[in-house]
């Protein structure tokens, strides 16, 4: 069946949410996607009048919103583009992901604080958990349990709903006009296509500045070496000019959407380890499609890699990036869940390092002229004061930047913010450095993988309690005892000291992956444990020592795993690694 059939077919189902007998109407869902490239993505919907972007340019595109496993099967996900608020849930049966206006159409309450549940057909419904009006994944109204039974369940009850396309392992939805939808094709990554392919390392990360200034950070390859100092991307000492070459898309010529860039650079690149390359300077194939598609391609002697970064405009000053890495080489080696953990972690610190001095940087651009897109950039762009500089950029180095800026100056006077800018923002304090670097609400909490690591280290931490306090009675009970303890005594305590060790060494968040616990450190008291039952079989005279050892050998295991413990805990809610590592 062809797209168009497959979106009348969903029209029928689902009526269009624009009809002007309904508030709320719904849009049809599209369960097929077009294979295409990225280069093809927004043609059908791009257009120019009188030199200008159309108004709705911006909307009629597909927006990622999530990774495909960051939906969950049990409960309802909210999300936002372009200030339009969003739920997401999963069909129970289909297993596709529906999404409606994050709104209950009774008194506007958030559907995302609802719940899922099944009708007697088994159908997936989310519920308002408000006054338990539920709906379709089309947004249709099934249940208003305050309405009189013989009263029909009107269309004006019912939720918007947006088209939904499920990509390459992402979530995609659309915010335009529904009717559109069908001929819009859906972002891919060609490369994702090809036999020999992999991708992993997904994460995701709510970001407290604008959209624009997370596309000019990621665009920007010169600052890694500086900004990312201390960690696997960085080291200042190889800051270096950058040669580099651009060309516009042709649309973006045009002052049309998509507006982007494909360009080339060469950069530094560390050593991996894992996947076998030294490190090396490696010519990067850069390109950028508007709205939400960045990819650096580079190769190394065992074969090709990209770095995939999906900006996304969530409301003014505050954005979301989903980032991906892809290879075409050393494919059988996966990664394990720590190594995961640990990547992830990593992570954390790199957008750490950028985030202060972006929202200084965003606030200084719009106390020059509060615009909401930076546009006194350049102090022609529109600063209040002309003789107040904008940026000062004479490196090839900016070229990609100074490509984006100018073709946004063009397009951005129709970015449909549904706020206006505000210039108190400009001037608003500096956000506390506990809510700056927020990774629990930004990362953790959004993430199964990070989610699943930190809860695993908190019940490693109350074992450690648990097996210190423990530990401490066992040595208070074995120094006052006068008479040396009992054989039963000896074995418990090495049975309680061996299980606290054996748990430790089963989580993945222990060990040199993660790095927060050494193994040694977990195994200690396994070990006293074995040599107290030796040595008290082979020498009951020395029972008595090794009663008093084995929970001391405890206590300072689990003190120092607590401790640990607690240091990574830290790592998926707040911590200050990254300006340590930034000033080193």
């Amino acid at each position: 069946m062809g797209l168009c059939a497959l979106a009348v077919l969903a029209a029928a189902l689902c009526p269009s949410p624009l009809t002007p007998r309904a508030r709320h109407r719904t849009a049809q869902h599209l369960t097929a996607v077009a294979d295409v490239t990225v280069a093809a993505e927004g043609r059908a919907v791009a257009s120019a009048a009188n030199g200008k972007a159309d108004p709705n340019a911006w909307l009629n595109l597909w927006f990622p919103v999530l990774f495909t496993h960051g939906v969950p099967d049990d409960k309802p996900i909210a999300a936002q583009v372009f200030e339009r608020p969003l739920v997401l849930f999963r069909d129970a049966t289909t297993k596709e992901v529906k999404c409606l206006v994050d709104q209950c159409p009774h008194r506007l309450a958030p559907l995302s604080d609802g719940r899922l549940t099944t009708d007697e057909t088994g159908a997936t419904r989310v519920e308002c958990s408000y006054h338990g009006w539920q709906f379709s994944g089309c947004g249709r109204c099934t249940k208003l349990p305050q309405l009189d039974g013989s009263k029909p369940i009107l269309e004006l009850y019912d939720a918007q709903s947006y088209p939904v396309a499920e990509s390459q392992g992402i979530v995609y939805v659309f915010i335009g006009e529904a009717g559109r939808a069908a001929s819009v094709p859906v972002p891919r990554v060609a490369e994702l296509d090809e036999e020999g392919w992999i991708y992993e390392q997904d994460y995701m990360r709510d970001l407290p500045y604008d959209y624009t200034t997370l596309v000019e950070n990621i665009i920007d390859p010169s600052h890694v070496p500086v900004s990312h100092h201390g960690t696997v991307q960085g080291d200042r000492a190889l800051a270096q000019p950058l040669a580099t070459k651009v060309k516009i898309a042709s649309e973006a010529a045009n002052g049309s959407l998509p507006i982007g860039f494909v360009g080339q650079t060469e950069v530094p690149l560390h050593a991996s380890s894992r996947l076998s390359f030294a490190q090396q300077k490696a010519v990067q194939q850069v390109s950028f499609t508007a709205p939400s598609l960045l990819k650096y391609k580079f190769s190394v002697s065992a074969g090709d890699a990209c770095a995939l970064f999906y900006p996304i405009p969530v409301a003014r000053g505050r954005s979301r990036v989903l980032v991906r890495r892809a290879r075409n080489f050393a494919t059988s080696r996966t990664m394990s869940t720590a190594a995961l953990v640990a990547k992830h972690l990593e992570n954390n610190i790199v957008f750490d390092q950028d985030m202060a001095f972006l929202r200084g940087q965003e606030a200084r651009l719009q106390a020059l002229h509060p615009d909401g897109w930076g546009g006194a950039w350049r102090a022609s762009s529109g600063a209040a004061d002309a003789a107040t500089p904008g940026y000062v950029m004479p490196a090839d180095a900016d070229r990609f930047v100074i490509s984006f800026r100018k073709q946004l100056d063009r397009v951005a006077p129709s970015l449909p913010w549904r706020s206006p800018p505000s210039a108190q923002h400009a001037h608003a304090p500096p956000l506390p450095r506990t809510a700056l670097l927020d990774r629990y609400e930004q990362h953790t909490k959004h993430c199964p993988t990070c989610l699943a690591a930190m809860e695993l280290t908190e019940r490693c931490l109350a074992l450690s309690k648990a097996a210190l306090n423990t530990a401490l009675m066992a040595l208070l009970v074995a120094l006052a005892s006068r008479t040396p303890p009992s054989a039963r005594f000896v074995a418990l305590a090495a049975l309680g000291a061996g299980g606290y060790s054996a748990a430790l060494l089963r989580a993945y968040v222990v060990g040199p992956v993660v790095g927060a616990l050494p193994n040694k450190v977990a195994a200690a008291p396994l070990a006293a444990a074995a040599t107290a039952l030796v040595v008290g079989a082979l020498a009951p005279s020395a029972a008595h020592a090794c009663a008093v050892l084995l929970p001391l050998v405890t206590a300072g295991a689990s003190l120092y795993a607590m401790r640990a413990l607690e240091t990574l805990r830290a790592r998926f809610v707040y911590t200050e690694e990254a300006k340590a590592l930034q000033i080193s």
